[in-house]
């Protein structure tokens, strides 16, 4: 019986706890969590059902695999507390941005890897970006793969494109969320609709777009073409879209990368 340990328990940690329940990927009494605020672990016990641990180091002393879900400038603090508790034993996963597993190796004994999930992992859909440290074992490989494969679609790739990918992945909700948002702000200021009507009928196409996607393993151009016949309504908006929208998402990526050097700029400087 593999145990899990859970050292964080905020947004990202108890959803990854539930899904691992839901999907039955482990079972509460396999799973144990820890949090330094103990009325986060708590409420999270209490809807699953799951262990609670009165220290991380606890947590990693029980368990074969850690999953490190504290924010990137805590990881070092937390694991160089862990001490001698993580021993090449022990499985370390971590989810946090910027850490890289070259980090992971230098404050901890354990085997490593990275998992950056999305949000939408809770209603089991899109996609955990992976990478796996030299001292991960294919076991290793078929353990994280199956765990995050039961609320998403894992995909391994090279440690170095982590920050791009995590924009089109683990961001893109939010980004998508926010064009949606705009259009439909848009539609309000040209037609006075109200603007709960305008969202509800993005939402919904949004959401319909989406199925026919996934559905029909068409691509973006096939939709478009699809809708936007030649010197149609549609093919006009699409025309904007293709002269203004690019730079806004250049933009976003620039900004996104300058984020991420700083936050790398940070952990840095909490290393001796």
């Amino acid at each position: 019986m593999t145990t899990f340990g859970v050292i964080g328990t905020g947004s990202m940690g108890s959803m990854l706890v539930r899904k691992m329940v839901e999907t039955g990927q482990a079972g509460a009494h396999e799973i144990i969590v820890y949090n330094r605020s103990a009325e986060k672990a708590l409420r999270l016990a209490g809807a699953t059902g799951v262990r609670i641990a009165p220290s991380a180091r606890d947590v990693a002393e029980q368990s074969d695999v850690l999953l490190l879900c504290v924010r990137p400038l805590e990881v070092r603090g937390v694991l160089l507390d862990l001490g001698g508790a993580l021993t090449p034993e022990h499985l370390l996963v971590s989810v946090a941005s910027d850490v890289t597993l070259g980090d992971l190796s230098a404050w901890s004994k354990a085997r490593s890897a990275r998992a950056i999930p999305a949000v939408t992992s809770e209603c089991g859909g899109g996609v955990t970006l992976v990478a796996f440290g030299a001292a991960a074992s294919d076991a290793d490989r078929e353990l994280v793969l199956s765990l995050f494969g039961a609320m998403s679609s894992p995909v391994e790739i090279p440690e170095e494109h982590f920050e791009v990918m995590t924009a089109l992945t683990s961001c893109a909700p939010a980004f998508i969320a926010a064009l949606m948002q705009e259009f439909a702000a848009a539609a309000v200021r040209r037609s006075g609709i109200a603007l709960p009507v305008a969202e509800h009928l993005v939402r919904e196409t949004l959401t319909g777009t989406a199925c026919l996607l996934a559905a029909s393993g068409t691509g973006f151009e096939e939709v478009i073409a699809r809708v936007a016949t030649e010197g149609g309504i549609t093919r006009v908006g699409v025309d904007v879209i293709r002269q203004r929208v690019p730079g806004v998402f250049d933009e976003i990526l620039a900004k996104t990368d300058a984020r991420h050097d700083l936050v790398k700029a940070k952990i840095r400087e909490t290393v001796p």
